[in-house]
Parts: C-alpha cells; sequence; structure tokens
C-alpha cells in the first residue's frame, strides 16, 4: 500500500476518541500508586515491624516481573478463583493492576527521598517533643516531596504509557481504537505512527506541567 497522508490526517480525529480512556486509566492509576506508594516507602522507612517484610516481599516481586505477566495473572487467573475479578470490568483490571504495579516503583523513590532528609533536623524535632506523625507531615515529607518530584513523574509518563497495555482486555483507549481501526483498513503504518504521536503530544504536556511543578517548588525553598 501506498503512504496516505489524507488519511494520516483521517486518523487523529478517529484515535482521539480513546484519549479520554488512556487519561481516565493514567490518573486513576497515578492517584492510588502514589498512594499505595507513599504507605509503603513510611512502612519501609520506619521499619514497622511485620509490615516491613510483607512490603519488601511486595516491592520484590512487583519490580521483579513483567507487567503483561502481572496484568493477565490478574484478569485471567485470578478470574478462575474470584467472582469479583471475574466480574470486574476491564478498565478497573487495568487501573487496579497499573496501580500495584507503579506503587512499587514509587515506593523506592520515596523512601530514597524521605532517607534523605537531615537527621540533624529529626533530632531537632524529637527534642521539641514533636511525635513521629509531626515529624513525618511538617518536616520529612514536605522536602522529601521537592526530591521525589523527577522520578515519581518519570513514573507517572511510564504509567500514560502502560495504559497502552489496556487494549488486551478489549478497553478502547488509544491503542484499542488503533487496533479496530487496524482490523478495518489493515494501514498499520499510518494508524501506529499516529497514535505514537498522539502519545508523544500527551508525554510532551505532562513534562510540561513536571517542569512548571519543580520551578514553583524551588522558589519555595
Amino acid at each position: 500500500m501506498d503512504f496516505n497522508w489524507q488519511y494520516i490526517w483521517e486518523l487523529f480525529p478517529i484515535l482521539a476518541k480513546g484519549v479520554g480512556v488512556t487519561i481516565q486509566i493514567s490518573a486513576i492509576a497515578a492517584f492510588f500508586s502514589l498512594l499505595i506508594g507513599l504507605i509503603i516507602a513510611l512502612i519501609s522507612y520506619y521499619r514497622i515491624k511485620i509490615l516491613y517484610p510483607i512490603a519488601r516481599v511486595y516491592v520484590f516481586i512487583i519490580r521483579g516481573t513483567p507487567v503483561v505477566a502481572q496484568l493477565y495473572f490478574f484478569y485471567f487467573g485470578l478470574a478462575i478463583y474470584s467472582v469479583f475479578v471475574r466480574q470486574m470490568p476491564p478498565l478497573v483490571a487495568t487501573a487496579i493492576v497499573m496501580s500495584l504495579n507503579t506503587s512499587a516503583f514509587m515506593s523506592e523513590s520515596m523512601r530514597a527521598a524521605l532517607m534523605s532528609v537531615d537527621n540533624g533536623q529529626k533530632e531537632a524535632a524529637y527534642s521539641l517533643g514533636m511525635t513521629n506523625f509531626q515529624l513525618t507531615h511538617r518536616i520529612v515529607i514536605p522536602q522529601a516531596v521537592r526530591i521525589a518530584l523527577p522520578p515519581l513523574f518519570n513514573d507517572i509518563i511510564n504509567l500514560v504509557k502502560m495504559s497502552s497495555l489496556a487494549f488486551m482486555l478489549g478497553v478502547p483507549d488509544i491503542m484499542g481504537v488503533a487496533k479496530t481501526e487496524g482490523a478495518r483498513t489493515y494501514r498499520y503504518f499510518e494508524i501506529y505512527a499516529v497514535a505514537m504521536v498522539i502519545y508523544l503530544i500527551i508525554i510532551a504536556a505532562l513534562n510540561l506541567i513536571q517542569k512548571a511543578i519543580e520551578n514553583k517548588s524551588k522558589k519555595a525553598y
């Protein structure tokens, strides 16, 4: 087939139909990844009894196995034994697996950021009678956030790209719409080229947001 520029321009509004789904999955996964990652990071930082070894095993398993295997294990494997998983919408299942996967990576970035806070500040806080909770949310987390921002944003960018796996469960995201269009026209070169361009636009927007937040954070300090 000859390369068709006209078809290229027609593809943008077609594939754009999946952008909303991609952003929805990524936003949900980003929120829960940050939440779970912070909990795991705090458990690891304070080495909470019983929970600490569980958290380390969780991080080891998630970081050591492919996300595709995790997605299939969750959606097809657990479905054999769980009615809840079996009846779960594919979009929700994908968001859950993405959250669990990325939280393991985010937790390590957060843990490193928490550990980078000077011990002298912690000792000063304890000398003033602060509790661990007060120390964490007043002194440690505000400083750690600035340090953790770049790697966390990289994880969020990876989440957007990871969301492309949703099409394997039939979710009509960007890749899902591209697959459907490809089955109709067989013009895969143009279709996946446009899909890549759309992902690049989303990632470029996230990079601009990251720079704006980092600049604001630097001014605050």
